[in-house]
């Protein structure tokens, strides 16, 4: 893989492909930019099946906590500004094209088109015979962004449930986000 790499960055950016549902391609692997790395999820599938029972608690209060952080440090875009920024952001990344599908008082939905945790772990379980389940966690940082601004309003708290996921063979991720009664 490193021998494949171009040796300056205008023969990288000219190799890097961005299809239409928002992934990024370089030599026909899919890639994600995050601050500092450029790294491929191949092997996510794996990650999955082996830790999600233990590490999926855990994980799934570190982005809710990361959500929460990053409204705070948005805090005057407003819940719906927040969340538009951030899935703008998971876009820019190569994670998948986001299309927020309803916002309201008591309800977020929203889709991932071409989403990587959902195509690179669906291709895993498909490889390996495995009952596929839904993978995809940016809902948790939703979840989290929502319960920031909730909590300052003193109103319910939300919950993230992903309805639909590429891994299981949907054509998108689908996230619904609900207020408890």
């Amino acid at each position: 893989m490193v021998e494949e790499l171009p040796k300056d960055i205008r023969s990288f950016i000219d190799g890097i492909e961005i299809t239409e549902d928002g992934a990024l391609i370089f030599k026909g692997r899919r890639f994600v930019f995050a601050p500092g790395v450029l790294f491929s999820v191949s092997l996510m599938g794996a990650l999955v099946e082996r830790f999600s029972r233990v590490l999926g608690p855990v994980g799934r209060r570190a982005l809710v906590n990361y959500g929460r952080r990053l409204a705070k440090e948005l805090e005057s875009l407003g819940a719906k500004g927040v969340l538009e920024y951030y899935l703008s952001l998971e876009h820019l990344m190569g994670f998948g094209r986001n299309e927020l599908v309803e916002f309201s008082e008591s309800r977020v939905v929203y889709r991932v088109y071409g989403s990587l945790y959902g195509e690179e772990t669906g291709a895993y379980f498909k490889m390996k015979g495995i009952e596929p389940t839904a993978t995809c966690n940016s809902g948790y940082i939703v979840e989290g962004i929502l319960n920031y601004f909730a909590e300052k309003e003193g109103k319910p708290l939300f919950t993230s449930e992903e309805v639909k996921c590429k891994a299981k063979g949907d054509e998108y991720c689908e996230f619904v986000v609900r207020r408890a009664a």
